[in-house]
């Protein structure tokens, strides 16, 4: 699966979570990893959401996290956090 298909994958898994749980507040990036593999968008879950931490990073340094309109960045001096939340 191509960068692109990952993104729009995402976002359309995300869309579907939240429509049915719209009181939700931020949640990991890494809590929705079962729910990536199961929809086919990552093969497996390695070191506690690595999959879709890379992805993130790698949009983030080319400037691209708002195709992710559900993405949320903690950033701290040595890491960075992950989050999704509802835009509904």
């Amino acid at each position: 699966m191509k960068k692109e298909e990952h993104i729009s994958e995402i976002n359309r898994v995300l869309l579907e979570y939240f429509e049915k749980h719209l009181n939700s507040e931020k949640i990991a990036a890494k809590e929705f990893m079962n729910l990536f593999i199961e929809n086919g968008i990552f093969k497996k879950n390695n070191k506690d959401g690595l999959p879709i931490r890379q992805l993130l990073r790698e949009l983030d340094k080319e400037n691209q996290l708002n195709k992710i309109p559900y993405i949320y960045v903690e950033r701290k001096k040595k890491n960075v956090n992950w989050y999704f939340y509802s835009e509904i």
